[in-house]
């Protein structure tokens, strides 16, 4: 009769540091940047960041003003536009940072 060893009777330990960075890089929010655009199109375009955004998993958004205290608290980040680039030759748009799994984008 031939005997068979186990062949990893124990667990391998977890690394429970590693499993924390995880859920902590997987349940982040997404950073964006709302960005005043001035004569676009033309030689002398220009543009400037005016608030900071977070964007989280149900969709809702937290934005911040660079310059003051205004706050605010959207359904979706991409509704803060509306806040900015009111006047003539001005447009807003958000600019999502690069995240851990893809490259920066423009929205």
């Amino acid at each position: 009769m031939t005997t068979v060893s186990p062949q990893n009777p124990a667990p391998e330990p977890i690394d429970f540091a590693q499993e924390v960075y995880e859920l902590v890089r997987d349940t982040a929010p997404r950073l964006f940047a709302v960005v005043e655009e001035y004569r676009v199109g033309t030689q002398d375009a220009d543009g400037v960041v005016v608030a900071w955004g977070l964007a989280y998993a149900d969709g809702a958004a937290e934005v911040i003003a660079v310059e003051g205290q205004r706050r605010w608290q959207l359904a979706a980040a991409e509704y803060i536009v509306r806040y900015f680039g009111r006047a003539e030759d001005l447009s807003a748009r958000l600019v999502w940072l690069a995240d851990t799994h893809s490259e920066a984008c423009a929205a």
